[in-house]
């Protein structure tokens, strides 16, 4: 039975192809096209012939792939939403946590940003691409986010205040006004038509907009104070009076408060704020915090991350400047061709005090590993590359007895696993079976969900609850997604144990 989808992926001739080496978000900046293999490839998987074909024509103008990963990166079929009920999809992205370990959160974003169609019963058009967009502002990817809307134009007028507040929180600050102009009477747009009008030096015109809406009551109170504040022509105003901000503030406000020079701190907000601190105009403070917390979602690339850190030399200790330091001092003992050992365990014992390990695995594992190091620095090396995609690497470091062995090398043939959860993961990669729930969604060519489903058993699983570990895996490896099943519990071995 669990085989019958496969020929079902086949037919629809969408292969899942197992996930690029980076990230989806690496991949965007360094337009990389790796990947690796298909799920048609999959050991030990039969292919079972079944007559419970269901055939259905697609309008060829409808339900067209929306997204900025193509196939030949991701693997991920077009396809792989279009069965599901676009309700269940909405609540399960809307509900989705930022996941603890870093596999899995990039397969997150590949899902988000695949070219893929909508569900089939999708309420209207473009809806499914607005909760992928609500998502990926949800982890603070914004540029993302705005190169994904921006592949969909021209958006419908509804998703229009959407792609204005999207391109307000990226960090160049370019509001994309254009159609804001062209829907001059939708009274959702009338703040965001005074401040485009502002930006484009018509501040009359600006001014009479506020005005006008002022009286017929289409902008609240705070709205007006703020716009007032800002086009500073109303000399019945207190310019200069201090204006609290709501308890929920729009990306415009956020821009407002910053222009009228009561910016609120980024830090303190809903994360996808953060990206306007990494342009440093805030201070190298706001851009580090940015930096670092933008790096627990993924939503930047790693080399970012350095150059953030690297930016300047701290003068003060304690927290997030430890980290800073002795990056700062790694990296100039790595480049010029110094003694870095040192500053390597010490960098290591300060990341893993923090939930930051893995970010500083992606900035130095494989540069240090490759180095001549003592046993101490070797050994860290090679557990830090088990948390990147560059884990296969360290393969003849390990004891064929080793997990790690196995993990690394795809050989289990003479591994002695420890404890339970060495058990689960050898029997998941030498005994492979498929959840029961997951072979019937499968069944029904939900494999969006099956992978979604997969994710939120394996957060949990994490936590302790071993079947949920076990089947979460089992799931992933099963459907072609080996690489990141592999990459999971290699995760999972190292920071459990730190």
């Amino acid at each position: 039975m669990r085989t019958r989808y496969f020929l079902y992926c086949l037919l629809l001739a969408s292969p899942l192809v197992a996930q690029p080496p980076l990230s989806a978000i690496d991949w965007l900046s360094k337009e990389n096209n790796k990947f690796q293999r298909s799920i048609l490839e999959v050991k030990n998987i039969d292919v079972e012939k079944t007559n419970e074909i269901n055939v259905s024509t697609l309008n060829p103008n409808e339900y067209q792939a929306e997204g900025l990963l193509p196939i030949y990166v991701t693997g991920i079929p077009t396809t792989i939403w279009r069965n599901s009920s676009f309700d269940d999809l909405e609540y399960s992205f809307r509900t989705m946590p930022t996941f603890t370990y870093s596999p899995i959160q990039e397969l997150v974003y590949s899902l988000l940003l695949a070219e893929a169609r909508p569900p089939l019963n999708e309420p209207s058009r473009y809806a499914f691409l607005e909760v992928r967009l609500e998502k990926l502002l949800n982890y603070g990817a914004v540029d993302p986010a705005i190169a994904l809307i921006e592949r969909a134009s021209p958006v419908p007028d509804r998703m229009i205040p959407l792609l204005f507040d999207i391109s307000l929180l990226s960090s160049n600050n370019f509001p994309i006004c254009d159609p804001v102009f062209q829907n001059t009477d939708n009274r959702d747009l009338q703040a965001e038509l005074i401040y485009c009008y502002a930006r484009k030096g018509d501040w009359l015109t600006a001014h009479l907009i506020l005005k006008t809406k002022e009286v017929l009551g289409d902008l609240s109170a705070h709205e007006v104070s703020l716009l007032d504040r800002y086009l500073e022509v109303d000399f019945n105003v207190d310019i200069n009076a201090l204006l609290p901000p709501p308890e929920t503030i729009t990306p415009l406000e956020f821009r407002l408060y910053e222009a009228i020079g009561e910016p609120i701190p980024a830090e303190y907000l809903p994360i996808q704020y953060s990206q306007s601190d990494l342009s440093g105009e805030n201070g190298w403070r706001a851009q580090v915090i940015a930096a670092e917390r933008l790096s627990l979602t993924g939503a930047i690339p790693e080399n970012q991350i350095l150059g953030v850190y690297t930016n300047h030399s701290p003068g003060v200790s304690g927290g997030m400047w430890d980290r800073v330091k002795v990056v700062n001092n790694l990296e100039a003992a790595l480049e010029n061709n110094e003694n870095f050992e040192e500053y390597f365990q010490d960098a290591w014992e300060i990341f893993k005090q923090t939930n930051q390990l893995t970010v500083f695995a992606k900035l130095f594992g494989l540069r240090v590993f490759e180095e001549n190091l003592s046993a101490k620095s070797k050994k860290i090396a090679a557990n830090l590359l088990l948390l990147t995609n560059n884990f296969e690497v360290t393969e003849d470091y390990w004891d064929p007895s080793d997990i790690r062995f196995g993990l690394t090398s795809g050989d289990f043939s003479e591994v002695k696993v420890s404890d339970e959860t060495e058990k689960i993961i050898s029997q998941i990669f030498t005994e492979p079976s498929m959840p029961f729930l997951a072979e019937q969604k499968l069944n029904q060519g939900k494999l969006g969900e099956v992978i979604l489903n997969a994710l939120l058993q394996f957060e949990m699983g994490i936590e302790g609850n071993l079947k949920d570990f076990s089947e979460s895996l089992s799931t992933l490896n099963l459907i072609g997604l080996e690489t990141t099943a592999r990459r999971a519990a290699l995760t999972h071995l190292v920071l459990k144990n730190e």
